[in-house]
């Protein structure tokens, strides 16, 4: 009985262990692919020079340079899940060989009334100030939850 008890145990610490590892490279769960796509917001305008949407990949802010115009690229991606933390990684890469300007500003998606999502609301106010000139793109994961509340608080634009 506790041979059986010790061989549970050991398993249960070898799947967590392979768990936690994986969670560092879950740039395989990206938002593109296969069933997230199905629930993934559009880019859209909100303003003349204000586009939100989801997280771009290659095509789509090369559409966005080449047929929107956009210069400046504001991310809510938070990097302290593992997750997104990859995807703003290769994003960053992305925008440098785009040269175009780059702003992560995260946002926590399970609070979105938080005071500190408030403070960052601020934080895209001046950003959106200093590139007024500018079309900017503003992206989360999936391009509909926290990308809705910035533009519904900062922007008085309906989700």
């Amino acid at each position: 009985m506790l041979g059986k008890v010790l061989r549970l145990i050991f398993i249960a610490v070898f799947i967590g262990y392979l768990f936690s590892m994986a969670s560092v490279y879950f740039s395989y769960i990206e938002p593109y692919l296969f069933p997230l796509r199905m629930i993934q917001g559009e880019a859209r305008y909100v303003t003349e020079s204000i586009i939100i949407g989801p997280y771009p990949h290659r095509k789509d802010l090369e559409k966005l340079v080449k047929v929107n115009e956009v210069k400046v690229i504001v991310s809510l991606l938070n990097p302290s899940l593992p997750f997104e933390k990859s995807l703003l990684e290769k994003e960053k890469k992305l925008v440098r060989e785009f040269r175009l300007a780059f702003y992560n500003v995260p946002l926590s998606f399970l609070n979105l009334d938080s005071p500190e999502n408030y403070r960052q609301i601020e934080k895209i106010r001046k950003i959106l100030e200093k590139h007024k000139s500018e079309k900017v793109y503003i992206h989360c994961y999936l391009g509909r939850h926290r990308v809705g509340f910035v533009a519904e608080r900062l922007l008085g634009v309906a989700k």
